[in-house]
């Protein structure tokens, strides 16, 4: 950690409040303020490629829409990156037009970001399959996780139809990932992949509900034409990975489709 190279201790130490999967803490030092996160549990976080994570990352970095990495120790689980001022957004702002412009805006960069090489398309109905072979026994049948699996696929195909590149998505537009500082930062890289765009839109609209009364907006400000129907395949996607995802850590959770 710049600063600490030599052996000095830091000039303070403060937990960051907010995530359910992994430990971090904003570390402050002789060279500035950081962020050091320790990873969860492997239960607490089904799904996370950290070294997808860390490409994405770092490429989101170089376009000045994510905090830059500092260093990693996978053995350790740890990472260390800069720690960025302001505060996280909430439900609130969701539901705000010139919010979700903004928002849109920044997704819209993300999305032109060149893209790396030697990373697999997001897979939806692979990654449920994970999600589903993690449940405790006889969850997913009392659940009918087999059957929403299944619908993914479904809908991830109607997604892959259309003709939009793929590109970085980030993936996991929770309000404590989103942060106002000097500008609109987007964090936690953990669940970025390499997909359409839609899908971040639909990430917002399935996670937030309040602001599918703007979803036009958020989409031109993306760049984003919207096909409907693949929009709405993308958003089922959302809601039925959310759904598995909460099952997999043992949380009670409302199945997709269900009105929020």
């Amino acid at each position: 950690m710049p600063g600490l190279e030599t052996g000095a201790a830091p000039l303070s130490i403060e937990r960051l409040r907010g995530g359910s999967v992994n430990d971090s803490w904003c570390v402050e030092t002789s060279a500035g303020r950081f962020v050091l996160r320790l990873d969860g549990a492997e239960w607490r976080r089904p799904g996370v490629d950290r070294a997808r994570e860390r490409v994405l990352h770092a490429a989101a970095a170089r376009g000045g829409l994510a905090p830059g990495l500092i260093a990693h120790s996978a053995a350790e689980g740890a990472l260390v990156s800069v720690y960025v001022d302001g505060h996280d957004w909430n439900e609130e702002q969701f539901r705000a037009p010139a919010q979700l412009e903004r928002l849109g805006e920044r997704l819209g960069r993300l999305h032109a970001l060149p893209v790396p090489d030697g990373l697999a398309e997001f897979d939806p109905q692979s990654c449920a399959r994970d999600y589903l072979r993690r449940l405790a026994p006889g969850i997913g049948a009392l659940a009918g996780a087999a059957a929403v699996v299944d619908r993914v696929g479904e809908a991830a195909a109607q997604v892959a139809s259309t003709s939009a590149r793929t590109c970085i998505i980030h993936g996991d537009l929770a309000p404590g990932n989103l942060r106002e500082g000097t500008q609109l930062w987007l964090l936690d890289w953990e669940y970025a992949q390499m997909a359409h765009p839609d899908y971040d839109v639909a990430c917002v609209l399935a996670y937030h509900p309040l602001a599918r009364a703007q979803q036009a907006r958020l989409l031109a400000a993306a760049g984003l034409k919207g096909s409907a129907d693949a929009l709405g395949a993308a958003i089922y996607v959302y809601e039925a990975l959310t759904w598995l995802w909460r099952l997999a850590r043992g949380e009670a959770a409302l199945p997709p489709g269900v009105a929020r």
